[in-house]
């Protein structure tokens, strides 16, 4: 070999070598560097928004945590001029949250937004703001995105860009988050509820939850039939939209102006009023309403098959059993004949009864029993309701008493015919010219209606 060939054959592999060290020199370099970002999330944590608002287009919606109730979000917006909110539903706002959170942003080296179509702000709870801006346009499916992110003090801590899918602002922005508000229309538990108040087809109750359980407070004063309240309770709460009507019309055209029934419902710190109008399409399947509530208001339709149960009818509510009194309450039980003078007092000592200082035989003792079973036990057939000058004649009055003697509730008992047969009527005069009547053809009711026919027209003997 010559030496111009050798030389030639060293500087090649010079070459070489340069260009295999210059390979690995750079695999290096990109090893150490990490592979090239293309995209990534909008970079937030939806546990840990305080809020979202949406501005665009003339709109602007925010979506933030209920100061109340952190668990819960509400959807605050501007209408017409006025403030308006309702309680978000939780499904939705998660899923809202969600889908901006993981949403994919395509990066870019430069700032492609031209013109703004919109933003949505992202609070989070230590006080720094993610904005997102959308560009008017879409190319492709995507739309444009610019996003600056600053602390809580304001200052700029970011700022990239990119594209997203348009449906991102089209769920946002163009749609708004209205669509996520929550079809229930009362945010209240039903432990927490105290008063109900229904108004309808000219009649109206009050119903006042107590210490001792629900009794209605208007138009008379009485015990409530606790299952029935508890029922009506369970069905306003669980009370639905139908749709919400954000277009403007009128009180007339839906009768709010002049409803055709009204709903209260209040607990210790808060009412909320739901007031129905008239119905909202041409087979009457719904109706207008306008709900009113601590956290929010807004004109809605119902379906009327959500109604059916709704009666504001004393009668439904007066509980079955004539007296709240229970059982172990009643020390004496005071007879008196129709005249209304005494027979005689029954009082209660160690689980037997006393008449006269002497203890009842065994057929007076079960009929005391029974009576105050009757009075203070077991539900009535019927409950009705009426005016003092249609009340049926007495055979005699029964007053149950406590322990100090005083007067715990008192009865009128009557007995009545009808083609089904024999029936006792239980009544009480509520002293503002009403009566409350209670009837029952159970078997022990028509036995304590027999043994009062003969004990209240004449003195009943203690045994020997």
């Amino acid at each position: 070999m010559s030496m111009k060939t050798l030389c030639i054959w060293i500087i090649v592999a010079g070459v070489l070598g340069a260009g295999v060290l210059m390979i690995r020199a750079r695999q290096a370099s990109a090893m150490l560097s990490g592979p090239i970002i293309t995209s990534r999330t909008i970079g937030f944590d939806p546990s840990e928004t305080a809020g979202v608002e949406v501005i665009g287009d003339g709109a602007h919606q925010v979506l933030e945590r209920d100061p109340d109730r952190p668990d819960r979000w509400l959807i605050r917006w501007v209408e017409s001029g006025l403030d308006h909110s309702w309680v978000a539903s939780p499904s939705k706002a998660r899923s809202g949250l969600r889908a901006l959170a993981t949403a994919r942003v395509m990066l870019s080296e430069v700032d492609l937004v031209e013109t703004t179509g919109g933003e949505v702000n992202i609070r989070k709870h230590d006080g720094d703001v993610i904005r997102v801006v959308f560009d008017a346009g879409t190319s492709g499916g995507y739309q444009a995105v610019r996003i600056e992110e600053r602390d809580r003090d304001g200052v700029a801590s970011g700022r990239w860009f990119g594209r997203v899918e348009a449906s991102l602002f089209e769920t946002f922005v163009g749609k708004g988050m209205l669509g996520w508000r929550s079809d229930r229309l009362f945010e209240i538990t039903n432990s927490a509820v105290r008063l109900v108040e229904l108004e309808a087809m000219g009649a109206s109750v009050v119903l006042g939850q107590t210490n001792t359980g629900w009794v209605i407070e208007q138009p008379i004063q009485i015990h409530g039939q606790r299952t029935t309240i508890e029922d009506l309770v369970k069905v306003l709460l669980s009370l639905e939209s139908k749709s919400f009507v954000d277009d403007e019309i009128d009180s007339q055209t839906t009768g709010i102006a002049n409803p055709i029934a009204k709903v209260k419902i209040a607990t210790t710190d808060q009412t909320a009023v739901l007031t129905i109008g008239t119905r909202a399409d041409i087979n009457g399947e719904t109706v207008y309403a306008q709900v009113e509530s601590a956290t929010g208001s807004a004109l809605i339709t119902l379906a009327t098959d959500q109604l059916s149960k709704l009666t504001a009818a004393v009668e439904a509510y007066i509980s079955k059993t004539p007296s709240p009194a229970s059982s172990g309450a009643i020390a004496s039980v005071r007879i008196n004949g129709r005249d209304g003078i005494e027979r005689f007092i029954a009082s209660r000592t160690m689980g037997n009864w006393i008449i006269d200082d002497t203890q009842a035989d065994s057929i007076n003792r079960d009929a005391i029993d029974r009576l105050v079973g009757v009075l203070a036990r077991d539900e009535a057939l019927f409950v009705r309701f009426f005016d003092a000058d249609a009340v049926p004649t007495a055979m005699g009055y029964v007053e149950l008493l406590s322990a100090d003697g005083s007067v715990l509730d008192g009865f009128g008992i009557a007995l009545d015919s009808t083609q089904a047969g024999m029936r006792v009527l239980i009544f009480r005069e509520l002293g503002n010219g009403q009566v409350v009547l209670w009837a029952s053809d159970s078997e022990a009711a028509m036995a304590t209606g027999a043994w009062l026919t003969a004990v209240a027209g004449k003195r009943v003997r203690a045994s020997e």
